[in-house]
């Protein structure tokens, strides 16, 4: 895999499937990269790896198919039969839910961290945090990719409302309560240190739309080590 990575980050939002190709000229995005939710065309055969990986950890977060009866299934996947995520579908409902997990786990232990950051870049945030959580558990994960999936996911948002995350971690019933305890497991690994620091920190434009101040409520509350300054 290639190791020269970008880290950019976008506003995602569930695509149509479409075919890669050129028109007029123009490279638009291929029928993957538009299932992953991606922007801007990605060209090397080596970075398709990652892409049909991050995909991959994608569909098995995704259990909208799972139980759904085969007819329905079928219908609500005509016209997708070639596609990766049909396959990674089908597999997820031969095989089950949690043998599906266990593969992508596997997979994840055989990347290195900028591999595994590379698969972050790629995560289309509508489709769930369970990918996210696997790659914040591997031992070569990095402290940029830490820090990039901590400020995707709005700490400040959560220290509004409630002053801690252990507070947030508490209420079991609110909507964003998975997304409390993966920020909270962030945290944790920062404080000790343990996140691998190989790659560069991303620049904080990166992560926010303007200057954080932390000596006010909510940002004050942010510990230390995740913070990012302009």
């Amino acid at each position: 895999m290639r190791n020269d990575i970008s880290f950019p980050f976008v506003a995602f939002t569930h695509p149509e499937v479409l075919s890669n190709r050129l028109l007029q000229g123009m490279q638009i995005l291929t029928k993957l990269e538009k299932a992953l939710g991606l922007k801007q065309p990605n060209g090397s055969d080596a970075e398709q790896d990652i892409l049909i990986l991050a995909l991959k950890g994608k569909c098995t977060g995704d259990t909208y198919y799972h139980n759904m009866d085969q007819s329905v299934f079928d219908s609500a996947m005509e016209g997708n039969e070639e596609e990766d995520f049909y396959h990674f579908y089908v597999r997820q409902r031969t095989i089950g839910i949690q043998a599906f997990k266990k593969e992508v786990e596997n997979d994840l232990l055989t990347l290195s961290g900028c591999q595994l950051h590379a698969i972050v870049q790629h995560h289309n945030y509508d489709s769930g945090i369970w990918l996210l959580t696997q790659i914040i558990a591997q031992a070569k994960c990095e402290f940029a990719t830490a820090l990039c999936i901590y400020w995707a996911n709005q700490p400040g948002d959560h220290y509004a409302r409630y002053e801690t995350l252990d507070l947030a971690c508490e209420d079991i019933h609110a909507l964003s309560h998975a997304n409390a305890m993966l920020l909270n497991k962030i945290e944790y690994k920062t404080k000790l240190g343990i996140f691998a620091q190989i790659l560069p920190i991303p620049d904080v434009a990166c992560f926010l739309d303007r200057k954080p101040d932390y000596s006010v409520k909510p940002l004050i509350n942010i510990p230390v080590e995740p913070r990012v300054h302009w």
